[in-house]
């Protein structure tokens, strides 16, 4: 048996897998286990295959003290063959390579054949009391929420402006289109222009959606570069024709504050009416810079729309690190 790191086109094969031995459980959905599982270097799912088919499984996560083993699970065919132990062992040298000196594993009391096989395998019952609660229960009532209120206003500019083009500042700076974007590099790119602002959607898809998304017919990308480092981007759709978006835009930390900011902005208004739309759109929220509105105003655009709505807290599912503290943009009044 070959035993490898999981990938995204495993996902049918593996929740298969534990339909058939059993452990899948109606509360533990793969669809977001998983995903939640692949955004941390704290926790890997290892498959097994044979002749090109998965045939078994094994999780293996730990919080810094601890080791944790989950998901072990072996095609009931292939069972008694040593493959769950070679799982097992695979997970443990995962744990030791990072220090950990210890291995944890919860086993419901009635499941003596599973109890019995890590008792091979050297594990023993501790003396321990197993404590739970629910967090998604109604009682949980003293909990700070784990979802954020979230005002969300759309901007318009309908006729291009007559402003004189803003200048680019002093200094060795160059704006180039991405022809042919990479997953690796634009994932870099959102990270450092987004992730003070709770950027995350991007950061939740699979490298073949991203490819798809970033590549797609219509979307332009372009980066501000200092001396040659990265230190912006904007993002043009134009596939709502005759209307076009500015998707993404903003400058990386280090380069707020020098007025790279204001000339990005206004370069891309320029590109984006030498198409002729009808409309150029975009939209500021609450975790925007606090003068990411009052910068569109000046650009041109206006409101014309707001929207309130809830975000989970990509803090606390691991797409964020969990001490950003973004500061809230002020409130926008309703147009």
């Amino acid at each position: 048996m070959l035993i490898r790191p999981y990938a995204v086109s495993d996902f049918a094969a593996v929740t298969a897998l534990w339909d058939a031995t059993g452990i899948s459980i109606h509360y533990n959905d793969p669809a977001k286990d998983i995903p939640r599982m692949l955004a941390t270097h704290d926790c890997q799912l290892y498959v097994g295959a044979e002749d090109d088919r998965l045939i078994a499984s094994i999780m293996v996560g730990h919080e810094g003290h601890r080791g944790w083993l989950y998901k072990l699970a072996v095609m009931p065919e292939f069972q008694g063959k040593g493959l769950g132990r070679d799982l097992v062992r695979q997970a443990e040298r995962w744990l030791v390579a990072r220090g950990v000196p210890k291995v944890n594993l919860m086993i419901r009391d009635t499941n003596i054949k599973v109890r019995e096989f890590y008792q091979r395998l050297g594990y023993e019952v501790a003396a321990r009391t197993v404590m739970e609660r629910w967090l998604n229960k109604p009682d949980a009532v003293d909990m700070d929420p784990a979802d954020l209120d979230v005002i969300t206003t759309y901007m318009e500019m309908t006729e291009r402006p007559t402003r004189p083009t803003v200048p680019c500042p002093p200094g060795q700076y160059a704006v180039l289109r991405l022809e042919r974007p990479s997953v690796t590099f634009y994932r870099y790119l959102y990270s450092q222009v987004g992730e003070r602002w709770m950027w995350s959607d991007r950061r939740k898809m699979s490298d073949e959606a991203l490819d798809a998304a970033i590549n797609a017919e219509g979307i332009e990308i372009y980066v501000l570069y200092a001396s040659g480092e990265p230190a912006g981007y904007v993002e043009l759709d134009r596939r709502a024709k005759p209307d076009i978006r500015i998707a993404y835009f903003g400058l990386a930390p280090f380069f707020i504050g020098r007025g790279l900011g204001r000339y990005l902005l206004n370069w891309a208004v320029d590109l984006a009416w030498s198409y002729g739309p009808e409309r150029l759109l975009v939209s500021t929220w609450s975790f925007d810079h606090p003068r990411a509105f009052a910068n569109y105003q000046r650009a041109g655009f206006r409101p014309y729309k707001q929207a309130r709505g809830k975000l989970r807290d990509p803090r606390l599912e691991g797409w964020i690190p969990a001490d950003v503290q973004p500061r809230l943009a002020p409130p926008v009044a309703a147009p």
